[in-house]
């Protein structure tokens, strides 16, 4: 344990020191995990040796996607985007104004004001989001936005071309006696972080999609398009992230329909909400990543303290790929899990068993 606690040590110091350059990167990793296998397949099928073609051509398509997707609906999406930033307050106090009254009234001893509390409301909202207030924070931003993309994108490209080696350099530190131990854990971690990361992908998609049917059709919502965005993208914080969507739907509704519209649109949601969960998720990311509900709600509130956002996007996938480990190092603990769920992939699913007898050429969890 002792040859270990010092590259551990440095490890996480180095970490904390760049916390703040560490946003691009992360992400680059995760696109990584999302789009490795597709280049892979492409390399394959086509018969491409030249890896940096496949890379180059599924930047220009997916660039291009980008581009179609934000030429079609950009209009509409900004227009309504700022339509809803500016009428933001009014759309609160009016909803506060609909549910309290407009009369001041008294909770244990207090006097309220549904317009200040609307006010704090906004305020709150305002701190948490950060938004800049003149023009020279705006412009900053945008730089910096501009600069983490392009990072991204580098790094990205990087991790597409190269990634596989990273892996096998990294084993190299690895004592030749625990080798082959670390490559099947890694293997196990690496299936279950990338079945992870594609269903997520695929769920905003498929939520923002569905969420826009139902608003726009079903329920006539004002802002319908910028709502299922938000409400796919919030997909990616478990429990809190569809909360918030489901209440910014429903605080637009109370304000546009009344009460009873807005306790449609929530119904809507909670239906959504249970679809995903027992129809959707199931398939798309499956069950070797569902973790209990209060690991997740402390996996969330731990990522978050300590990384914001990203932290609270990250602790699941993080959290499930400890659980992973933690079943191939204890595997008394979960001898007795239900077969159909089960706590770690068997590992002739994932890979061949190792054995001490031959030992494979280690495999890098980022080269698929």
């Amino acid at each position: 344990m002792g040859a270990w606690l010092v590259p551990i040590v440095l490890l996480a110091v180095v970490l904390y020191l760049a916390r703040t350059v560490l946003t691009p990167f992360v992400v680059a990793g995760v696109l990584a995990y999302i789009f490795s296998p597709v280049v892979d397949q492409i390399q394959e099928r086509a018969r491409i040796s030249h890896r940096v073609a496949v890379i180059a051509v599924l930047y220009i398509i997916l660039l291009g996607a980008l581009a179609l997707s934000i030429w079609l609906v950009e209009a509409r999406l900004v227009r309504e985007f700022r339509a809803l930033s500016a009428l933001g307050p009014d759309i609160v106090d009016t909803a506060f104004v609909r549910v309290l009254g407009s009369d001041k009234f008294t909770v244990m001893g207090q006097e309220v004001d549904p317009h200040l509390l609307a006010v704090w409301t906004n305020e709150r909202a305002a701190a948490i989001l950060d938004a800049p207030h003149d023009a020279l924070q705006i412009a900053e931003r945008a730089v910096d936005i501009v600069g983490k993309t392009l990072l991204t994108l580098v790094v990205l490209f990087y991790l597409l071309l190269d990634g596989g080696r990273v892996g096998s350099y990294l084993i190299r530190f690895i004592p030749s006696i625990h080798r082959d131990r670390v490559t099947t854990v890694a293997r196990h971690v690496h299936l279950v972080l990338g079945q992870y990361l594609r269903g997520q992908l695929y769920l905003i998609a498929l939520m923002s999609f569905v969420t826009y049917v139902v608003l726009q059709f079903i329920f006539h919502l004002p802002f319908a398009l910028p709502i299922a965005i938000m409400t796919g993208v919030l997909e990616i914080i478990p429990l809190f992230g569809p909360i918030m969507a489901g209440a910014i739907a429903c605080t637009v509704g109370l304000v546009s329909g009344g009460v009873g519209h807005a306790i449609s649109i929530g119904v809507a949601y909670l239906i959504l909400r249970q679809a995903e969960d027992q129809l959707v998720m199931p398939i798309v990311v499956g069950r070797a990543v569902h973790l209990h509900p209060l690991i997740t709600i402390f996996a969330v509130l731990t990522g978050a303290a300590s990384a914001g956002v990203l932290g609270a996007i990250m602790g699941v996938p993080v959290a499930a790929a400890l659980r992973v480990i933690l079943d191939y190092l204890l595997p008394n603990g979960v001898e007795h899990a239900p077969t159909d769920e089960p706590a770690l992939l068997p590992v002739q699913e994932a890979a061949p068993a190792v054995t001490a007898a031959a030992s494979p050429t280690p495999v890098d969890p980022a080269s698929h």
